[in-house]
């Protein structure tokens, strides 16, 4: 890079440290690159949200789902050590009275809590954990569902296929980044595109009424899933809204003086309502250098979301009536008595579902300016799955928030009359060997993951709980669903079937499935017919 170049990236940068906006720098990155795109948005006339729960480090789900019964004794003997007994609990109304009184306490221990049963999911052969009460009530009640054995494919993979080479399976199968990229990009067998969310946001241009918040909203920094051609996603913190140091909208005379500055240096001609700065258009600032052009058109951006955002959060109060399961607020942090765990869960999740139970509510009620939003997609994320290691104490408590962090959102919609509205999701790298390797469990395949949203009355259009979608895997080391010797379960649904049949509820037109799943007609059980490649009974149809 020349010389002249470098001096006018610093020219740019400094441009934006002028009027005191140095402190709103890092949210500015979120915003690079957007770019206005042609295509043309559905005409939605209702609100809908879905809600991706990344579990990173790939979850170990054969212990949050186990099998129960006859299908039982297969498992313990894959699992040794870390198998949960086969020990029906109650999870009673749902309330827990804390410490002692817990279905899942035992002596206060995180491990023998983690390994001391599970409650039955009627009508299956299969049970909740026994450290997540809430969502074995979420089944039981029809608001929650278990996706049985799905992963990342390319095509449908047996053992048989994996063995004589003739299987087409996804790219760097078992490393953690490339698969969480390939779930993102909905393409096993290309890591480079973009994010499937993304896709549906470049070609949805302005179906929030132009909002500048756009459609894709990240809690947990800017994930490819969200990234599209022409989009990028908000990313932003749980926290109060950002805004510009010192250039608060309608706060204080100087204030507004220093905004008309701000937007005069990015190329808009401006006024401060005292009349004391004024600048005309022909008077702003403007460059033929790409880069600062690029550079004011995101900060003038950034100014807008941020008075978005802070101009509907200011005073917003969301005033739920329903406690969590030990009668504290929703999306409370429990106390270690309350928990009666060896350790006190993090609570990042339990904020970040928090902070979208609040943005769902006002884009679906209209409290952003501008009026009611339509669509949104929102991810949040909880770490600390990678197991290989201390599984029996670290598993339990991240499993534990899993639950009450669902519960409380699940509840917070509730409230709102916002549940039939919103579907959630997990999605995690891939799951876990059934084998362990002593301590902990290793990189694996398929997994169980979990869809939750309706009111539990399962009406047509909705959301249908209480459902296990798919098949249980023989539990068996070196058996017929096992990749190889170690307990790698391969999948028998393709990751990119739930997402699409998520999307299909969202409103995504069959005509456009292609373009975000490249896969999705590789399962189709009849030739053509990408109809069915979809889960069905997901929804009531």
């Amino acid at each position: 890079m020349s010389k002249d170049n470098l001096k006018q990236r610093r020219d740019v940068l400094k441009s934006l440290l002028v009027g005191g906006a140095a402190g709103a720098l890092g949210s500015l990155s979120q915003l690079a690159l957007m770019r206005e795109a042609s295509a043309a948005s559905p005409a939605f006339s209702d609100y809908k949200a879905m809600v991706c729960v990344f579990l990173y480090g790939g979850n170990d789900s054969f212990n949050m789902i186990m099998p129960t019964g006859g299908s039982h004794s297969d498992y313990a003997i894959s699992r040794g050590n870390l198998s949960v007994a086969d020990n029906p609990l109650d999870f009673g109304s749902g309330a827990l009275t804390g410490g002692s009184g817990n279905p899942y306490y035992a002596n206060g221990e995180s491990s023998g809590a983690y390994l001391k049963g599970h409650y039955p999911i009627a009508g299956s052969d299969l049970g909740v954990n026994g450290v997540m009460p809430e969502l074995a009530q979420l089944i039981a009640t029809k608001k929650a569902s278990v996706v049985s054995n799905i992963g990342n494919l390319v095509q449908p993979v047996t053992r048989s296929a994996i063995q004589d080479g003739s299987a087409t399976l996804p790219l760097f199968l078992f490393a953690h980044n490339q698969q969480q990229r390939a779930l993102q990009t909905g393409q096993g067998n290309n890591l480079n595109d973009v994010g499937w969310a993304g896709k549906i946001a470049d070609n949805w241009v302005g179906v929030n009424n132009n909002s500048p918040l756009g459609l894709n909203i990240s809690y947990t920094g800017n994930d490819r899933m969200l990234i599209g051609k022409d989009s990028v996603p908000l990313a932003i913190g749980v926290g109060k809204p950002p805004r510009f140091s010192d250039m608060g909208k309608g706060v204080w005379d100087y204030h507004m003086d220093r905004r008309a500055l701000f937007k005069a240096l990015h190329g808009i001609g401006s006024s401060s309502p005292t009349g004391r700065v004024s600048f005309s258009q022909s008077s702003a600032f403007a460059s033929g250098d790409p880069f600062a052009s690029l550079f004011s058109a995101t900060s003038r951006k950034s100014m807008d979301v941020f008075d978005l955002l802070f101009e509907a959060f200011e005073g917003y109060q969301a005033n739920y009536v329903s406690r969590d399961s030990y009668g504290n607020q929703l999306f409370s942090v429990p106390s270690s008595s309350q928990l009666g765990l060896s350790n006190v869960m993090g609570g990042g999740l339990l904020s970040q579902l928090g902070a979208v139970a609040k943005m769902v509510d006002i884009g679906a009620t209209g409290s952003f300016q501008g009026g009611a939003y339509n669509r949104q997609i929102f991810m949040v994320s909880l770490g600390g799955f990678d197991t290989h290691s201390e599984q029996i104490t670290k598993h339990p408590l991240l499993l534990r928030e899993l639950s009450l962090a669902l519960s409380s959102f699940q509840k917070a919609l509730e409230d709102k009359g916002l549940a039939n509205k919103v579907t959630t999701f997990t999605m995690s790298d891939f799951g876990r060997t059934l084998g362990n390797n002593g301590d902990g469990t290793d990189h694996a395949w398929g997994a169980h993951h979990l869809v939750m949203g309706g009111d539990g009355s399962n009406q047509v259009g909705n959301f249908n709980g209480g459902q296990v979608i798919g098949s249980l895997p023989e539990m068996v080391l070196d058996g017929n669903d096992d990749y190889s010797d170690r307990g790698r379960i391969i999948p028998t649904m393709a990751q990119d079937q739930l997402n699409a049949s998520l999307c299909r509820w969202f409103g995504v037109d069959n005509a456009l499935m292609p373009t975000i799943f490249p896969n999705l007609a590789n399962f189709a059980q009849t030739d053509g017919d990408i109809n069915s490649a979809y889960l069905s009974g997901l929804f009531n149809a």
